[in-house]
């Protein structure tokens, strides 16, 4: 391997540490299938552009927004469960996010609540509110859940908080 030359003098218009990463070799190039391994019907899915309604979780689960409903697909296991429904409320999910660790998901809804379940006993932790129009973006950096909405604020709040 050539010396890399770090003076000043140099006639290289490249770093020292340019130059070396040109010289290191080359990763093989991947090969992504065109043809998907796994399809989901999706009835009642939104075509709005605006809305957050599928999200993949650090233990490999799926979450998508279909109408009312949220539902569960695990690429582990291929199973389907429906986390809740929205309609007794006349309500419709708008937005879904994953926890960072994978226990938690968070569902905006057309209301302008968003609610915390907890995945592993299927149950509501909480349900934050603020918000007076849709919830179409939801992220979370620890315990701490931001909410941005059509009502154009972002909300941020500690989901380690009781509900009132």
């Amino acid at each position: 391997m050539a010396k890399l030359q770090s003076s000043p003098y140099s006639l290289s218009p490249l770093s020292v540490s340019s130059q070396r990463l040109l010289r290191s070799p080359h990763k093989a190039t991947r090969k992504i299938s065109r043809i998907p391994f796994k399809v989901l019907d999706a009835p009642e899915l939104q075509d709005d552009f605006y809305l957050n309604l599928v999200d993949w979780s650090v233990q490999n689960v799926l979450s998508v927004g279909l109408g009312s409903c949220v539902y569960l697909w695990s690429a582990c296991t291929s199973q389907v469960t429906r986390l809740c429904d929205l309609s007794a409320d006349g309500n419709v999910v708008t937005s879904v996010a994953w926890s960072e660790r994978g226990h938690l998901v968070a569902v905006g809804t057309h209301h302008g609540y968003v609610t915390v379940w907890d995945v592993a006993v299927n149950k509501q932790v909480n349900k934050l509110q603020g918000h007076s129009a849709r919830v179409g973006a939801l992220a979370w950096n620890g315990d701490v859940l931001s909410s941005g909405s059509r009502d154009r604020l972002i909300l941020q709040r500690d989901t380690r908080t009781p509900p009132l």
